[in-house]
């Protein structure tokens, strides 16, 4: 009887306590943890409610169609079918616990748009299987680069603006993945992992995958 009890567990009022201590007074990092067993969100900070206004009770009924509904249309096809695949197929970690970090706009509850960070773990013990989000408000950061964006950010070599796709590839390139393995991650085609490969390679001003990564690493890039 006490083992049913604790597979059906979901956070015990120690882990919630936890959880909010080293969350507490966070201004930009929201964080969710979602049952992927039971296929229901468990908990979200407070700062849900301080960055985009939306209240926990609406972010854990609403499930992953609320927050959907939130995504700029032009993105949204694309993290949908990523975060999917994520919550329903647990081999997407093989490599290790971490997943990929998605970057998009969301709105707010007064309909102002925000650029998110988003990267997902993945908790396992023998009575639970948790995905936690981290989602940081990268919107300042972007209001910046608009500002100056008639600058272009340079290390030694002047290099051309990356786009936030070709970030995320160049980051997976830097951990070591191939050109398959980054199309999995990214739920892209073999072809337009290469381009992208090719194209940084090309913006880099260097001949190879291993001088790419060593001039990226001057720019913090990587």
């Amino acid at each position: 009887m006490r083992t049913e009890n604790r597979s059906n567990a979901t956070l015990s009022r120690e882990e919630i306590h936890a959880l909010s201590c080293c969350c507490e007074g966070e201004q930009h990092l929201m964080v969710s943890v979602f049952d992927n067993v039971k296929k229901r969100f468990l908990y979200h900070t407070d700062s849900f409610v301080a960055i985009l206004g939306y209240s926990k009770q609406e972010l854990t009924k609403g499930g992953w169609d609320f927050w959907f509904n939130q995504i700029k249309p032009e993105e949204l096809p694309g993290i949908r079918t990523a975060i999917e695949h994520i919550t329903g197929k647990q081999d997407f970690f093989d490599r290790g616990l971490l997943g990929p970090i998605f970057s998009y706009h969301i709105q707010d509850s007064q309909h102002k748009w925000y650029l998110l960070q988003h990267q997902v773990s993945l908790l396992m013990s023998p009575y639970k299987n948790l995905l936690i989000s981290y989602l940081y408000d990268f919107s300042n950061k972007e209001r910046i680069e608009n500002a100056l964006s008639h600058f272009r950010f340079s290390t030694q070599k002047q290099i051309c603006d990356i786009s936030n796709r070709e970030k995320e590839v160049l980051r997976l390139i830097g951990e070591g993945y191939s050109s398959r393995e980054i199309a999995d991650r990214l739920f892209i085609s073999i072809h337009t992992a290469i381009t992208h490969r090719k194209h940084l390679i090309e913006k880099f001003a260097v001949k190879n995958t291993a001088q790419l990564i060593k001039e990226a690493s001057k720019s913090d890039l990587i």
